[in-house]
């Protein structure tokens, strides 16, 4: 779609104020490497704070939202909203650790903790693997979200929206380093937040959903609404809820979000003047990004449910959109389309500016990954502070360089770049918690646990993939219930049969439909016929591979078979599963105050199957929601196993190392009282502020509980507000109010130093 005049006026001076931004602050970021990546350690909170929020404030996470909403509901943000907890725990335990530690990175933090050639390697490989790989990964996840809004707003070619779009952020990333960032994301935030709100207020003034309570009453939209799962349904709750919760918070290394502080977070913390100015930080960050900012991009996706109900309706309306990148994620940028004049430039500046926050601080910190923990360690340590800067600024090119490559050759939808990256760090989080409170972790713990970790994602995901994972549980007495078992070898053979028969032709017609997205780009460039016809060959290829992918189920094929004795009973197993769906139906549309309830011919259940050995097993669908659970259980235990025998079959970090860490961080606790007390008995005090004696983790921990309790109390406050509720939203409002009180009443007791304290023990 065409933006008008004044559009293309507010994007140019919206540009204008982000380049000036970087121009001033480039005069003191080339001093030396510590301005550059740290701005001196001089940043108050309420700064750090905002980039925190602006960082994580991506493009892509919109698009994500709209996915998760679009898919499983509001519930199903609890896949990010458990990470919560890892906030609090970084905001009361660890943004204080860090800030003591003095480091340049959190990389750094390896050769402070552990010793020998493993600590210079596992420095070394993550500096490499996580600044370039990993980061590039996930900026290619935003860049990808670029995409799809320049395919929406501007329709243009993938590689221009990502020429376009990282232009402006490299220019000033690069001349200004971190300061430049964070006083670009301080700006980027205000103009990104004022248009989510406002693309939310938009969307529901469109004349398909006809206001925020039409919304909410929508049949499509009102079953999506609960942001708690069905607990009648154990298959619903402990996916979305137990898991996250339960385990993936603490077990999982995500980047934003990881167990103990890490990342762009940890650099936030180092850039902090003191500790009590990185608490300030990590906590504003946590309210802001689990507690205010959600209900915008949930509003707009609800209401992309009524004004665009399938990819078909979005298809029709912008047959310009790449087929590669039609997914459900796309329908936040459509829904932006819908604003008007001078409005929508505002919008697509507050797009633009989430993203330019985002890869500016990705860039950034993995500049200062390569830089500081590779090339100035292992290529050349006699570096000037000048080489370092420039060396900084060049791997900042490169690492967008790369990261745009991504996204137009391997990404392409934001759910599956989210999975990704959750397996590929499953299993290790707790290493991240336990390092600093036990003496006897070393660098071979976290480098077994990081190979560990790997191989274990790369087999469940390209080995075993999700039919394999279901074979892992469907035959459990844990879900007996929603599973028909057939042993009769005559069906299997034939089943097994025909499917390969069906998979040898789905191979081709793959192949196939790669060929015609190649096509269809070039029809695109030929004019709108030509697209259209081109598109219609891809489409009717499409439909061929589902239709085959269809005919090849089990159910399908076991349907077409006749005479065999088990049949009667699969019929009434159909049956009694499709009543229990029918009921619970009845009773969540009670709940809601609906008053027609459903009837049969509404509940349409499509059941699965997996051929496992010499047995067959037709399941509810249900069962597919666990595939993601028992993945990220599988490679948390084998992980976990792995790690912990590996750190009592290496040997420990020398006693000096040990000694000067706990001497510089006083973790205190239980864990390092035998190195306290080793030193002792050799006439060496380490433990000057008696961390052992008077160790604050009880305090530590209460704060976590009452942080949590603020924030989820304040984001469901917000939330019942928002669906209007009032009552609810203003007790959920009183509970936030009166535990922000005794949190910060707690606040004094956790031990937080000052910078006059940190001198006196300098």
């Amino acid at each position: 779609m065409a933006l008008a005049g004044i559009d293309w006026l507010i994007l140019v001076v919206f540009f204008a104020a982000i380049f000036a931004i970087g121009l001033i602050v480039s005069k003191t970021a080339g001093r030396s490497s510590a301005e550059f990546f740290l701005g001196g350690r001089s940043m108050p909170w309420w700064l750090l704070g905002v980039s925190m929020v602006a960082c994580t404030f991506s493009c892509d996470t919109p698009n994500l939202v709209t996915g998760m909403v679009r898919g499983e509901g509001v519930v199903a943000n609890w896949g990010w909203w458990a990470f919560l907890i890892t906030g609090m725990v970084t905001v009361f335990i660890y943004a204080q650790l860090w800030r003591r530690s003095q480091v340049m990175t959190d990389l750094e933090f390896y050769e402070l903790r552990y010793s020998g050639k493993s600590a210079a390697f596992i420095r070394g490989f993550r500096s490499l693997y996580l600044g370039i790989f990993f980061n590039c990964l996930i900026m290619g996840t935003v860049t990808l979200a670029a995409i799809k809004i320049g395919q929406v707003i501007f329709d243009v070619k993938p590689w221009v929206a990502v020429v376009v779009g990282s232009a402006g952020v490299v220019i000033y990333a690069t001349a200004g380093g971190i300061k430049s960032c964070i006083w670009a994301d301080f700006f980027q935030y205000s103009v990104a937040m004022f248009g989510a709100v406002y693309a939310a207020v938009i969307a529901c003034k469109q004349p398909e959903v006809g206001g925020l309570h039409a919304l909410l009453a929508h049949p499509d939209v009102a079953g999506r609404l609960n942001w708690m799962p069905d607990f009648s349904n154990w298959l619903a709750w402990v996916p979305l809820l137990l898991i996250p919760v339960a385990v993936q918070w603490w077990s999982v290394w995500y980047p934003g979000a990881e167990p103990g502080g890490g990342g762009y977070i940890a650099q936030r913390m180092l850039a902090a003047k003191d500790e009590k100015n990185a608490i300030g930080a990590t906590l504003f960050f946590n309210f802001m990004h689990y507690a205010m900012r959600p209900w915008p991009w949930i509003i707009v996706a609800l209401a992309s449910i009524v004004v665009y109900p399938s990819l078909e309706s979005i298809k029709s309306e912008f047959p310009s959109i790449d087929p590669t990148y039609l997914r459900h994620d796309i329908a936040y940028p459509v829904m932006i389309s819908k604003l008007g004049p001078g409005l929508l430039g505002l919008v697509v500046a507050s797009l633009i500016a989430a993203y330019m926050s985002t890869i500016g601080t990705h860039l950034n910190w993995g500049a200062s990954y390569v830089v500081n923990d590779w090339y100035k360690r292992f290529m050349k340590p006699n570096a000037s502070e000048k080489e370092l800067v420039l060396a900084g600024r060049i791997c900042t090119v490169m690492l967008m360089v790369i990261a745009g490559f991504l996204a137009l050759t391997f990404l392409e939808d934001a759910n599956q770049a989210f999975e990704i990256l959750l397996l590929s760090g499953a299993g290790t989080g707790a290493i991240y918690l336990l390092r600093w409170f036990w003496w006897r972790i070393n660098a071979w713990t976290e480098i077994i646990a990081m190979v560990a970790a790997t191989i274990m994602a790369c087999w469940v995901v390209l080995w075993v993939g999700d039919k394999g994972t279901i074979k892992w549980y469907v035959d459990s007495s844990i879900v007996q219930d929603r599973v028909f078992a057939i042993d009769d070898a005559q069906t299997v053979n034939f089943v097994k049969t025909r499917q390969q028969e069906y998979q040898n032709r789905i191979d081709e017609v793959q192949t196939e439909l790669e060929t015609l997205v190649q096509v269809w780009r070039r029809a695109k460039e030929q004019g709108p016929e030509a697209r259209d016809a081109a598109r219609a060959r891809y489409d009717a290829t499409l439909q061929e591979l589902e239709q085959l992918r269809a005919a090849a189920s089990v159910p399908v094929l076991v349907e077409a078979m006749t005479g065999k004795p088990w049949q009667d009973k699969l019929d009434a197993f159909v049956q009694a599963q499709r009543a229990a769906e029918l009921e619970r139906e009845n009773k969540r549309r009670a709940r809601l105050g609906l008053l027609e309830a459903a009837t049969a011919e509404e509940i349409a259940v499509s059941f699965d199957g997996v051929v496992k050995g010499n047995t067959l097993y037709i399941f509810h669908p249900d069962l597919n929601k666990l595939k993601f659970s028992a993945q990220l259980l599988a490679c948390v235990g084998v992980v976990t196993a792995v790690w912990l025998a590996a750190t009592f079959l290496t040997r420990p970090v020398d006693k000096e190392t040990l000694r000067n860490f706990y001497r510089l961080c006083h973790p205190g606790g239980p864990g390092w009282r035998k190195v306290v007390l080793e030193a002792r008995a050799e006439g060496v005090e380490i433990d000057q502020k008696n961390a052992i004696g008077d160790w604050k983790m009880p305090y530590q921990i209460l704060c976590v509980f009452l942080g949590c309790v603020v924030i989820y109390s304040s984001l469901f406050a917000v939330g019942n507000f928002v669906y209007g509720n009032l009552m609810w939203g203003f007790v959920l409002s009183g509970v936030a109010l009166i535990a922000t009180i005794v949190l910060f009443k707690s606040l004094g007791k956790i031990g937080i130093e000052t910078l006059a304290e940190k001198a006196e023990d300098i």
